[in-house]
């Protein structure tokens, strides 16, 4: 599957995180990511995030961004 743009990687990830059962403040501890950070994914709102936080939410999620 193609990513055609940064919303759409973006919903992958907050779909991958809920799918993880991890609990946010576990996640943000393991990534480094803020837990209000993480909201920030979890809303939708990917263009606040930098790409260090992406890279680091996929990487903890096992997404290989390219296989996607």
């Amino acid at each position: 599957m193609a990513i055609e743009s940064a919303p759409q990687l973006v919903k992958i990830l907050a779909k991958e995180l809920q799918r993880s059962g991890t609990k946010p403040h576990k996640f943000a501890e393991i990534t480094g990511v803020g837990e209000d950070r993480l909201e920030l994914l979890q809303n939708g709102a990917w263009q606040d995030l930098t790409i260090r936080e992406i890279v680091a939410i996929s990487e903890n999620l096992d997404v290989d961004l390219t296989d996607l």
